[in-house]
């Protein structure tokens, strides 16, 4: 997850409209506006790690508290969970901490996380808990467990990674009872169920190795996983073959978190100096784009109630999802607007869109000052489905957005330009 940042990333220039939604997100004023490394949230309680501290909510966000330092030494918390009331985080170079009393005290949980090349071991990049075990992932050691039902220490879990040259575990994510590793840079992930005795590795292209492709993320919608790599997003309904890509077409990602509201998929997918917000209501199969961050980078994602959170570079923001509604549903616009055929596109383009009720419309192609750079598409349309043909040809390559403007509602789709 974290030692992306490090890597030297060619990606396609951003030119995404910043859409009116977009100022919809509003910074956490309760927590400072500095790297929040990690976001995560069940029910009404969110944690969120920065630097030094964590920061909590027991009530949706409404009122925060903030944790003492860990430790000396601690700079980077990547990850924090709560358990029957123990908070968990995960360090960079520290290990694991916890505290009895939401980070007012803290005592070292590092007895037995030992073994790591440098002690990569104690570069933790995510936990998760399944059962009465929590999980660590590394960012050069693979994977620990360690029992929470009795006295125990970590222990290395599973000998897969090292052979496989994916010693690197970017994130763990927990489907049912599944956990599946987005680990190593030969496109490769590794799932394992209770009972199993040792992980199994699954190749995204249904091969075998595929050097460059590294998975970085992955989430589980209830129904499907989705695994964010530097080439894109790959699906799957078990967590195994067949994988399948789905987008988003934004060319080399950064970076990519995830985040679920029931099988409502969010995602935020980081490119050159922009961060593009997307969603799926089909477990990841299409994408929709719902708006551009300019000048942002989010480490997490995390839901509440309707409520996404954003682990930012500048703080811990926030934005309601109450309307946005997965594709397919009735949506309170009443407006259906989508390009027809494959992303990219070259030189033509075909705008599907369905009116509730006859009367005038505008398309508009913005670019990410948010300036209109074609003539827009006017007309008056009865009330039903309509195509409209478009030339990109005078568009330099890149990420747009096109805007349909109809009886005061309003409509947006991405557009990817190649020559």
């Amino acid at each position: 997850m974290i030692s992306t940042l490090r890597n030297p990333v060619i990606a396609l220039a951003l030119m995404a409209f910043t859409s009116p939604v977009a100022a919809q997100w509003t910074p956490v004023p309760d927590v400072p506006a500095t790297d929040v490394f990690s976001v995560w949230a069940n029910g009404d309680t969110i944690a969120a790690g920065t630097d030094t501290s964590v920061y909590i909510s027991a009530d949706a966000g409404v009122t925060w508290r903030h944790s003492s330092k860990p430790a000396e030494g601690v700079v980077s918390i990547f990850a924090a969970r709560i358990r029957n009331g123990r908070l968990f985080i995960g360090t960079s170079g520290q290990g694991v901490f916890i505290s009895d009393d939401l980070g007012d005290t803290w005592q070292d949980y590092n007895q037995g996380l030992v073994g790591g090349l440098f002690d990569s071991q104690l570069d933790v990049a995510e936990l998760q808990v399944r059962g009465d075990s929590i999980y660590a992932a590394t960012l050069g050691a693979g994977v620990y467990v360690r029992s929470l039902a009795a006295a125990d220490t970590w222990h290395h879990f599973g000998e897969e990674f090292e052979p496989n040259q994916a010693s690197n575990v970017e994130d763990l994510a927990l489907g049912g009872t599944r956990l599946l590793a987005a680990a190593g840079g030969n496109g490769s992930v590794f799932f394992r169920d209770p009972g199993d005795p040792e992980w199994t590795i699954s190749w995204l292209n249904n091969v075998g190795l595929h050097p460059g492709w590294q998975a970085r993320s992955a989430a589980w919608d209830g129904s499907g996983w989705v695994v964010g790599t530097n080439v894109g997003v790959f699906r799957s309904d078990t967590g195994a073959e067949p994988w399948t890509p789905s987008g988003p077409g934004l060319g080399i990602l950064l970076h990519s978190a995830f985040a679920t509201r029931g099988r409502h998929l969010f995602a935020a997918f980081v490119i050159v100096n922009a961060v593009v917000i997307e969603h799926s209501g089909d477990d990841g199969v299409t994408w929709q784009f719902l708006e551009s961050l300019p000048g942002a980078f989010v480490y997490r994602l995390a839901m509440s109630g309707s409520d996404l959170y954003a682990g930012r570079a500048d703080g811990l923001w926030r934005r309601s999802t109450a309307t946005v509604s997965a594709p397919g549903d009735a949506t309170p616009s009443g407006l259906r607007f989508a390009l027809v055929g494959a992303q990219p596109v070259r030189d033509d383009l075909r705008f599907h869109f369905e009116l509730p009720t006859a009367g005038s419309a505008a398309i508009e192609i913005f670019d990410i000052a948010g300036r209109r750079v074609a003539d827009p598409v006017r007309g008056s349309w009865p009330a039903g489905t309509h195509e409209v043909s478009w030339s990109a040809r005078g568009l330099a390559p890149g990420v747009y957005a096109a805007r349909l403007t109809a009886q005061g509602r309003r409509a947006v789709v991405r557009i990817v330009r190649v020559r």
